[in-house]
């Protein structure tokens, strides 16, 4: 039995209403997805689904902590996330439907949905932008390997330029710049 069976939603036996489903998401759920920016985690996830004769809408509730790379010393760091999403899968047996990113469609021959790549999909997406420790908080380590990585590299790439011939043309530009 795959680990990622507790998430597919067998919809057809459903009745009409409404339903709650409850799952903990861990690091064995990110393995399963090579792509996820994000490796592990300690996270609530709540999904209740209103279910009607032409649709079901459904809204994803996470919240907890991610365990993400910093952007400075790629060591580990834990962020909190709170998001909600909502997600609506019609019902269709149309083939010529316009995509929607809030609006899956799903054809009558098929009875369950795989809610983990929607959960996946929403959590990576509840993740900050740039995620880095609080100042001074970096393996210190790591930083000056990195500082002294760059400062050679930046010394190299500035002694290059020096030693190619400039166009007089920014020569003006370059008087401008020492002022």
């Amino acid at each position: 039995m795959s680990k990622l069976a507790e998430y597919i939603i067998p919809f057809s036996g459903m009745k009409i209403g409404n339903y709650q489903f409850d799952y903990k998401i861990e690091e064995e759920f990110f393995d399963a997805f090579e792509y996820s920016e994000i490796k592990d985690g300690n996270l609530n996830v709540t999904v209740s689904i209103n279910k009607s004769e032409t649709m079901m809408v459904m809204n994803f509730d996470i919240e907890g902590l991610v365990i993400l790379e910093c952007d400075t010393c790629l060591g580990e760091l834990e962020k909190p996330i709170s998001k909600e999403y909502r997600q609506i899968f019609k019902f269709s047996d149309e083939e010529d439907l316009k995509l929607d990113d809030e609006i899956t469609y799903v054809n009558s021959s098929e009875f369950e949905i795989n809610l983990a790549p929607f959960i996946v999909e929403f959590i990576n997406l509840s993740k900050p932008n740039k995620s880095s420790h609080e100042n001074g908080a970096c393996d210190e380590s790591l930083v000056a390997v990195l500082e002294e990585y760059l400062l050679v590299k930046e010394t190299e790439v500035t002694e290059e330029i020096e030693d190619e011939e400039i166009d007089p043309r920014w020569n003006a530009l370059k008087k401008l710049k020492n002022k």
